[in-house]
């Protein structure tokens, strides 16, 4: 994390290094109630084994750390204001993956497309409004044959990665 020092146009009448720690302190506590919405939440990972779910729980802590760091140099209001929606985009999202990557061979056409489309949406309240999810068939076509949910999750957690490398996030 880059270090933030409080500039004459800051809030922050400490000196720099106190103003460092307290930043430093927000974020951790921010991400602290990040990862405490998802931890023990066995909803977003019902249909995986362990391993896959470790997996989508790590892709979890570290889309929530990038979000949290977005809010450097917020006041708690508004990184309220900018966490909210995108972090239950994020728990739907893990949701949705857990359910696609566990059961996509029981899920019907509909129930499967019905999930890579809530993907979608969640995906342009984490990425932006201009966020596209490529065509779902294009993605499966991509996995081995018999894919285990481990891998399923491995994709579709790497194709919202390359999104987060691309700096996507915006204002939505």
């Amino acid at each position: 994390m880059a270090l933030l020092l409080a500039s004459p146009t800051t809030s922050c009448r400490i000196p720099n290094f106190l103003c460092y720690t307290r930043r430093m302190t927000d974020l951790e506590k921010r991400l602290h109630q990040a990862m405490g919405s998802m931890i023990g939440n066995e909803s977003l990972a019902a249909s995986l084994d362990e391993d896959a779910a470790g997996d989508l729980f790590s892709w979890g802590e570290a889309t929530a750390k990038w979000l949290v760091e977005g809010t450097a140099g917020m006041d708690d209001a508004a990184a309220e204001e900018f966490l909210a929606p995108r972090l239950l985009a994020l728990r739907l999202m893990m949701r949705a993956i857990g359910r696609l990557a566990g059961e996509l061979e029981s899920l019907d056409a509909e129930a499967r497309l019905a999930l890579w489309d809530r993907l979608g949406s969640q995906a342009r309240e984490l990425f932006g409004k201009s966020y596209i999810l490529p065509p779902m068939d294009e993605i499966i076509a991509e996995l081995p044959l018999n894919a285990a949910a481990q891998e399923i999750v491995m994709r579709l957690t790497t194709l919202f990665d390359e999104s987060k490398r691309k700096g996507w996030l915006d204002a939505a």
